[in-house]
């Protein structure tokens, strides 16, 4: 069996027996590492977009406004099985990284690589900044990542194989995939666009790949549904994703940002790149550049989030340490690969086991959006316990006859699901939001004329409902605090609005996450 390349001018390259898997020192690498990220699982405190895919699982949806299904029934699942855990929370989010570390290995040993290139990419994916985010919180991103990269690995095995049970899987865990992220569509057009352009174009003959991608479709079908029924919202949240990509980090700073992503191994994915192009080893796989290249673009030039492409980092890594294996190691190159090494796990254990520093290292106001992602790194979220106990206070100082009717309604879906998570606990009701998701999961009833509002902005300008009385009862204003949590947030009782609840509700959902800070 020969690999038949479709590219003009370049030869075949014969089949090869593959080396025999380092599975000791790769398990040993994934294991170091997966107990790492394990035990300070539960050091940052619980994040608000965790707080919201909690709330989301436990109102069950074929979508949701800003994502799939998927993370947020994992998110209720663990909600039952170990309440308040945040261990078992985060710990879909520490085995899809542990996943992804073995992924990097098992794709050098495809490309032909020995124990050497197999580990190498091993501990290049585990010592990244990238593994040790994707591993922190539960996230849409750290499920994507290692479930996109197991369909570029079935692909890249089926290269090899022809065994077209490789593309129904392919196509299954797609499907699983869009259940997390729209992203995989895009991935499967650009795999078969890549394949169409050098080949081999049997892969797209093959009944394997139409039966994987009918998978791929019929998964789509109760998801697409509901966005065509409720507005295409998820259509809108790429611009708002953008925007806030681009408040974090312009556009100038974009390759800086995948630097850090990156860390100290990053030239391993350079030379991934440059192998691709170069290794009559990696040919066979030319089908991958368009992928990549889309993504990159997507990153460096749309200002697109990092993560939009690492789930080719694996097989970067892994192509990186097999062409580098084949030029041969000379002791020079071995003494500057065994330093990065080191450096990038001195970097990776360091940023384990300092991060999260202490609130009272916080020198500054977060003032600005930019300034929240970097607070969220190296502090973790905070202010969910002054947010709900000023609510609580608030809700309990009125009349029992008041309470009676009465709704809280947050201006942000962070807001509304940290009452929902903390507030039981205080006898406090459920919350309404028009943000994000929480926009369509109700709208409050039409016989709630009072509600006790919660928000950076004031009710007049978010709610929209012409209320006969409103009144100011209580500002939560830590200096430095979280913004929308614990910082310039307000609570007002507004009563007799001049509309029902489910005439003007639709009108009042939001997207974007408003937190009073500055863009």
């Amino acid at each position: 069996m020969i690999f038949r390349s479709e590219l003009p001018g370049l030869r075949t390259v014969p089949a090869r027996i593959l080396p025999p898997f380092a599975w000791r020192e790769v398990w040993a690498v994934a294991a170091v590492a997966g107990a790492l990220f394990l035990v300070r699982a539960d050091r940052y405190l619980i994040g608000g977009d965790e707080l919201y895919f909690v709330a989301a699982g436990h109102r069950p949806s074929p979508s949701y406004a800003d994502q799939g299904p998927l993370v947020p029934l994992l998110a209720a699942l663990s909600d039952q099985l170990a309440p308040g855990s945040l261990l078992a929370l985060r710990f879909p989010a520490v085995l899809c990284t542990v996943l992804a570390v073995v992924l990097a290995a098992v794709m050098a040993r495809e490309f032909g690589g020995g124990r050497g290139p197999q580990v190498c990419a091993a501990f290049a994916y585990a010592t990244t900044p990238l593994a040790v985010m994707q591993s922190a919180m539960l996230s849409t991103f750290a499920v994507d990542i290692t479930l996109t990269a197991v369909v570029v690995w079935l692909l890249v095995r089926w290269v090899r194989t022809r065994h077209d049970l490789l593309l129904v899987a392919a196509g299954l865990v797609a499907a699983v995939d869009f259940g997390v992220k729209w992203l995989i569509p895009i991935v499967w057009a650009g795999l078969a666009f890549g394949v169409l352009c050098f080949g081999p174009r049997a892969m797209l003959r093959a009944r394997g790949w139409w039966a994987g991608s009918a998978l791929l479709g019929a998964a789509a079908v109760p998801i697409l549904w509901w966005q065509h029924v409720n507005g295409w919202p998820q259509l809108a949240m790429g611009a708002v994703v953008r925007d806030e990509q681009l408040a974090t980090a312009g556009l100038l700073a974009m390759p800086w940002t995948m630097i850090q992503v990156t860390g100290a191994l990053g030239l391993l994915l350079l030379a991934g790149m440059w192998g691709g192009l170069r290794s009559a080893r990696l040919r066979p796989y030319f089908f991958l550049i368009p992928m990549i290249g889309l993504g990159l673009g997507g990153v460096v030039l749309g200002g697109l989030r990092p993560y939009f492409v690492a789930a080719a980092f694996p097989g970067l890594f892994a192509a990186g340490a097999v062409y580098l294996a084949d030029l041969g190691v000379t002791r020079r190159i071995g003494i500057v690969g065994a330093g990065l090494a080191g450096l990038a796990a001195a970097i990776c254990v360091a940023l384990v086991v300092v991060l999260p520093l202490p609130p009272s290292r916080l020198a500054e106001p977060t003032d600005r959006y930019a300034q929240i992602h970097t607070r969220s790194v190296y502090f973790g979220p905070s202010g969910w316990d002054e947010l709900v106990a000023a609510v609580d206070i608030a809700y309990h100082g009125l009349p029992a006859a008041t309470r009676s009717e009465l709704v809280v309604l947050t201006q942000n879906y962070w807001q509304a699901a940290a009452l929902d998570y903390f507030g039981p606990d205080r006898g406090l009701p459920a919350a309404f939001s028009p943000n994000r998701g929480y926009g369509y999961f109700a709208a409050p009833p039409d016989h709630a004329t009072t509600v006790l509002y919660v928000g950076v902005d004031g009710p007049d300008t978010v709610l929209d409902n012409g209320f006969g009385d409103v009144r100011r009862l209580a500002v939560v204003d830590e200096p430095f605090g979280f913004p929308g949590v614990n910082r310039g947030v307000g609570i007002w009782l507004c009563q007799e609005p001049s509309a029902p609840w489910s005439a003007v509700w639709p009108g009042l959902r939001s997207l974007p996450l408003v937190d009073g800070t500055a863009r």
